[in-house]
């Protein structure tokens, strides 16, 4: 059966084909993940990160004090993504919030290519392992990817552990581009101690082995370039407006129990959901093949283990153990094709006739362009579109607008951001920078919206005028029975609540029907109304 070509169509370095057909197969993959992407704006807390962005670039200041929730009214804000913020703003500028989804879409890709990378530092690796590993990476991240400024973070992780690869195999002095990287990153997002963290696991870990004497020469010097670059990386990440406080405040978010309760996305992974079932199979799969295929450097496992305790503590971290474990996958299951292909004597054909190499130009070109589609269509909605009315409070938004300002609404969790960034003269109670609400107000909202025997006396003592929440919950179906509080506002997603002593001074507009809203020219919110009861 066997096919007389170059052994296994390895993707080496240095490889000399241009488009061989492991590596079409790879890059296939790689344009397959990126379907996974979910280029349209999902993330609540798009909308406040948005706000901040413009805020900065208007006035050409950070913000230092919360200016959203008036729960947490004169609360220092730690800006830990003040940049990520400021780039998100620009684009949005340039190009809308297709130019955001654009940048994230690139960042995105750019994880998946040092993912491949990484995993051909660490051995040859076909395009078969390639492109396998990327998929299994691409439907495990998918419940977390998207337009969101933690994704900057997933690629800084998986850009420092190449270069960490690269420096400990080839040596050179490529550990010296970590301290600019961290430069960046400290300002860019929080996510940077992570990344701190898993440099320092590294060092420990190869000193530990470099002691015991199981290192040459070479490899040790490799080591002390490494070990003086995450000096300096752990330096230049204090250079930042925040100071040293940015060291902290990750440890804040990570181990606050109030927000863990609270955010489903800070839950431990739930693996009856059919979403995380991909997270499982990963985990199983690489620990099967590390079981089969003993040998794995220490090193290695340390970072597997800090991985997946972050992504047990919480599910949004997956990604992390995706990207420092993936390449790990690949590169032993690079060991298992290799073995089947051996036995099975299988090869597959790296020169190939020209004809097929222009087929494989042309399903790539049709894939990328079929995902150039996806990017424009799911990106540029309008913001009363239906894909908006049905994710976020669009219609009440609106409605709020139109009342006379500066009122002080208690709001779903998840809309607090969109609410922030669409109704900008009004205050909300909480949105979604835990840290800065803290967890006196984090409890207090749990109290209410749980419905505790202390709920009705919370929100009567909250400074709130309005209550803005998810229609058909236990919430406001309780506060409908609450004399002090008036229905004034229902759609098919959420219900407004006024305080009914209230009524006469804040005049509020009157529920809209949904001729108001055609007027208006927003079909879709005409398409959400509901009349207030009789």
């Amino acid at each position: 059966m066997g096919l007389k070509v170059p052994p296994g169509g390895q993707l080496a370095p240095g490889s000399g084909r241009l488009l061989s057909l492991p590596r079409f197969l790879a890059l296939f993959a790689l344009l397959a993940a990126m379907a996974t992407s979910r280029p349209q704006v999902m993330d609540p807390d798009f909308w406040w990160h948005l706000r901040n962005g413009n805020t900065m670039l208007r006035t050409g200041h950070l913000i230092h004090v919360n200016p959203y929730a008036f729960m947490a009214a004169g609360h220092h804000w730690v800006l830990q993504e003040w940049l990520s913020e400021v780039w998100m703003a620009a684009a949005a500028g340039a190009g809308g919030r297709l130019g955001v989804v654009i940048g994230y879409w690139l960042i995105t890709l750019a994880m998946f290519i040092s993912i491949w990378a990484r995993a051909a530092a660490i051995r040859s690796v076909s395009g078969i392992s390639v492109g396998i590993g990327l998929v299994l990476a691409a439907i495990t991240a998918y419940p977390i990817l998207g337009p969101r400024s933690q994704m900057e973070t997933y690629l800084l992780i998986g850009v420092t552990m190449l270069v960490v690869e690269r420096q400990l195999r080839r040596g050179g002095r490529i550990a010296w581009v970590l301290p600019p990287i961290f430069l960046a990153w400290t300002n860019l997002h929080a996510g940077f101690i992570m990344g701190l963290i898993l440099l320092v696991a590294v060092l420990a870990s190869e000193w530990l082995v470099t002691l015991l004497g199981l290192r040459t020469e070479a490899q040790r010097t490799n080591l002390v370039q490494l070990s003086w670059a995450t000096v300096c990386s752990i330096a230049a990440s204090l250079v930042n407006p925040n100071g040293s406080v940015i060291v902290l405040y990750p440890f804040q978010t990570q181990f606050s129990s109030a927000q863990q309760s609270l955010i489903q996305e800070w839950h431990s992974p739930n693996f009856h959901i059919g979403l995380v079932i991909p997270l499982l199979v990963f985990i199983a799969t690489l620990a099967w093949l590390i079981v089969k295929y003993r040998g794995l450097p220490l090193r290695d496992v340390v970072v597997l283990g800090l991985g997946l305790l972050v992504t047990l503590q919480s599910v949004r971290n997956l990604v992390i153990l995706v990207v420092v474990g993936i390449p790990i996958w690949i590169a032993l299951a690079e060991q298992l094709r290799s073995a089947l292909a051996r036995r099975w004597k299988l090869r597959l054909r790296d020169r190939q006739p020209r004809p097929l190499v222009l087929l494989e130009l042309v399903i790539l070109s049709v894939l990328g362009l079929v995902l150039a589609v996806q990017v424009g269509t799911l990106a540029t909605p309008s913001l009363d579109s239906p894909t908006y009315v049905d994710a976020f409070p669009v219609c009440a938004a609106h409605w709020l607008d139109s009342a006379q300002g500066g009122l002080r609404v208690f709001n779903q969790y998840g809309d607090g951001g969109f609410l922030a960034y669409t109704v900008p003269r009004d205050k909300v109670f909480v949105f979604g920078d835990a840290a800065l609400m803290g967890p006196r107000v984090l409890r207090d909202y749990a109290a209410i919206v749980d419905l505790s025997p202390s709920w009705l006396q919370r929100l009567d003592g909250s400074p709130a005028q309005l209550v803005e929440f998810e229609r058909g919950t236990a919430f406001p179906d309780a506060l409908q029975r609450e004399p002090a509080w008036t229905l004034v506002y229902r759609d098919r997603r959420v219900e407004v609540f006024e305080r009914t002593k209230l009524l006469s001074s804040l005049r509020l507009p009157p529920n809209p029907t949904p001729a108001t809203w055609t007027a208006l020219g927003m079909t879709a919110c005409a398409s959400q109304a509901v009349p207030l009861p009789a």
